[in-house]
C-alpha cells in the first residue's frame, strides 16, 4: 500500500508561489465545470417546467443544502481542519475512516428525506423529495472524494471528475428531454448519475492512497465530532439564514414565489464557486498556517483574501448588473422571469457581501478552529431571517424575501468580522484551539 507523504505545514515557502497560482487555477477550473453543470441545469429546467413545478424543484434544492450542511459540518470541514494537523503522517487510514462514516450518514438522510417525501403537501414536492432521496448519497459521495482531493492539494485530480461530472450530466439531460421525461424530480436524478460517473472516476485515482482502518475509527469519530458539534449547531442556523428561502416563500406565498427567487439567484451565484473552489484549496494550508504562526499569518491571509474575492465577485456582478434584462430574456424565454430583474441588483449586493466573507473572514476563522464564530454569525442571522425576515417575505413575497437574503449577509459578515477581531487580537492562536 502506497503510504501518503505528510501535508506540509511547516512553512509557507514550502510550496512556490508559481505552483499555488496553477493549483488555484485547476481548483477553479474544477469547480467552474461542475457549477456550469449545475448551472445549464437549473436553467433548463427553468425553462421546460411549469412555475409550480420548478418550485418544487427549488424546493428540494433547499431541502439538498440542509443535508449537505450537516454532512459538511460532520466531515467535509473537520477533514480539512483536522488532516493536516492532527492525522498528518496517517493520511491514508485517515480517509478510509471518513469514507466508512460518510457511507453509514448517507443511507440514514437518504432514508429520511424518502420519508418526509410521503408526508409533503402537493404531489410535485414529494416526486421532487423522492428523486432528491435517490441523488442525495451519491451527489454527497462524489464531494467527500472531491475533499480528499483537495486536501491532499492535489485539484488536478479534482478536476478529472469535474470533466466527468460535466459531460455526464449535460448528455443525460439531452437524452430525457429527447424522451420527454421531464419532472421535478429529473434534475436529481440527472445529478445523480453524473456523480456516479465523476465518482467512478475519482476513486479509482484515490484507491492507492487509501489504508486500512489500523484502529482508528473510534479516533477519527471523536475529533470530527469534537469539531463538528459546533458546526452541527452551524448547519442548521447557517441553512436558515442563507438557504431556507425558498422553503419560506413556499409556504408563505407559494411554489410559483419559490421559482421566481431561484431565477433571481441562478444569475448572481454562480460566482460563489469561485471562491468557493479556492476556498476549497487554502483551508487545508491555511489552517496548518495558522496554528504552526497564529494571529500574524490569519490577518495577512484575510486581507489578501478580501482583495481577491472583492475582485473576482464585483467584476461578475457588475457584468450581470449591466445585461440583467437581456439576461433574464435569454435564460427564460420570452414571458419568463423577466418582471423580476429589478431584483437582480439586491440579490448581486447580497452575493458580493457573502463572496467576501466566505473567502476572508470565515476560511481565517476556519483555519484558526473557531467554529463558534459561524455558530453566533448563522444563529443571530437565522433569527432575523424568523422574525423580521418572515415578516418581509409574506407581506412583499420575492421582493421581501430578496432583501431578507440580503439583510441577512450583512448580519453574518459584521458577527464574523467582530469576532475575527477578537481572535486576532489574542496573543496566540493556538490556545484557543479548543476544539482539537
Amino acid at each position: 500500500m502506497k503510504r501518503l507523504s505528510p501535508v506540509p505545514v511547516s512553512g509557507p515557502t514550502e510550496i512556490s508561489p508559481a505552483l499555488w497560482l496553477w493549483r488555484g487555477a485547476l481548483s477553479i477550473a474544477d469547480q467552474g465545470l461542475i457549477s456550469a453543470a449545475n448551472f445549464l441545469l437549473v436553467i433548463l429546467f427553468a425553462r421546460w417546467l411549469p412555475r409550480p413545478e420548478y418550485g418544487a424543484v427549488s424546493i428540494g434544492l433547499s431541502a439538498f443544502l440542509l443535508a449537505a450542511n450537516f454532512h459538511h459540518a460532520l466531515l467535509l470541514e473537520p477533514m480539512s481542519v483536522l488532516a493536516p494537523r492532527r492525522f498528518q503522517e496517517r493520511l491514508g487510514s485517515y480517509f478510509w475512516c471518513v469514507l466508512a462514516v460518510h457511507g453509514v450518514a448517507v443511507l440514514l438522510v437518504a432514508l429520511a428525506v424518502a420519508g418526509a417525501a410521503l408526508f409533503v403537501p402537493g404531489p410535485a414536492t414529494g416526486v421532487a423529495l423522492l428523486g432528491l432521496a435517490w441523488s442525495l448519497p451519491l451527489v454527497l459521495s462524489f464531494w467527500v472524494l472531491r475533499r480528499i482531493c483537495y486536501v491532499l492539494t492535489d485539484p488536478a485530480m479534482a478536476i478529472r471528475g469535474g470533466i466527468a461530472f460535466f459531460t455526464t450530466a449535460l448528455t443525460a439531460a439531452a437524452v430525457l428531454r429527447a424522451t420527454g421525461w421531464i419532472n421535478p424530480a429529473s434534475l436529481f436524478i440527472l445529478t445523480g448519475l453524473a456523480a456516479v460517473a465523476a465518482g467512478v472516476i475519482l476513486t479509482r485515482g484515490l484507491r492507492p492512497r487509501l489504508g486500512p482502518n489500523a484502529g482508528l475509527l473510534a479516533e477519527v469519530l471523536t475529533a470530527h465530532w469534537s469539531y463538528g458539534r459546533w458546526m452541527m449547531g452551524v448547519s442548521l442556523t447557517y441553512w436558515l439564514a442563507n438557504s431556507a428561502f425558498p422553503i419560506l416563500l413556499g409556504v408563505g406565498a407559494g411554489l410559483s414565489a419559490s421559482a421566481g427567487l431561484r431565477a433571481v439567484e441562478n444569475l448572481v451565484t454562480p460566482v460563489l464557486q469561485v471562491t468557493g473552489a479556492l476556498s476549497l484549496l487554502v483551508l487545508p494550508w491555511v489552517s496548518g498556517q495558522a496554528h504552526a504562526h497564529g494571529n500574524l499569518y490569519l490577518r495577512r491571509y484575510q486581507r489578501l483574501a478580501m482583495l481577491v474575492a472583492g475582485t473576482v465577485i464585483g467584476a461578475y456582478l457588475l457584468g450581470v448588473l449591466l445585461l440583467r434584462q437581456p439576461l433574464m430574456r435569454a435564460l427564460y424565454g420570452p414571458g419568463g422571469y423577466a418582471e423580476l430583474a429589478p431584483l437582480v441588483p439586491v440579490a448581486a449586493v447580497a452575493t458580493l457581501i457573502r463572496g467576501v466573507s466566505d473567502l476572508s473572514l470565515s476560511t481565517a476563522l476556519k483555519g484558526a478552529a473557531r467554529p463558534d464564530a459561524h455558530f453566533l454569525a448563522s444563529l443571530i442571522s437565522s433569527l432575523f431571517v424568523l422574525t423580521g425576515g418572515w415578516y418581509l417575505i409574506t407581506r412583499w413575497q420575492v421582493t421581501g424575501a430578496a432583501y431578507t437574503m440580503l439583510l441577512s449577509n450583512a448580519v453574518q459578515a459584521a458577527v464574523l468580522a467582530v469576532f475575527f477581531a477578537r481572535v486576532t487580537t489574542e496573543r496566540k492562536v493556538s490556545r484557543r484551539d479548543r476544539v482539537l
